[in-house]
């Protein structure tokens, strides 16, 4: 997948190639631990279980995720959630 950082007006700012790596069965009951954890209390921690999740998702280390802008990896985060919700409805 390609994430791509955007300016108010759209033109794109970054891009990055991506690729999702799939998540076994205690992954991903992590993962929707993370999701539920977000949904009662949004706003505590929420960068570390951003980081967190794209940790979890992707094969990157990280010093390579490290080189992402915060937008980057504001992306990212919002790309798997999108991608993993797209997943889900396909099963």
């Amino acid at each position: 997948m390609i994430i791509e950082v955007k300016d108010e007006n759209g033109e794109v700012l970054s891009s990055r190639q991506v690729e999702l790596k799939e998540l076994n069965l205690l992954e991903r009951g992590k993962f929707l631990d993370i999701l539920v954890d977000f949904q009662v209390n949004p706003k505590k921690n929420y960068f570390s279980r951003m980081i967190e999740i794209c940790r979890m998702c992707t094969d990157y280390p990280d010093d390579e995720l490290n080189k992402f802008s915060d937008a980057e990896l504001l992306q990212l985060f919002n790309a798997i959630i999108e991608e993993k919700n797209k997943t889900k409805k396909k099963n």
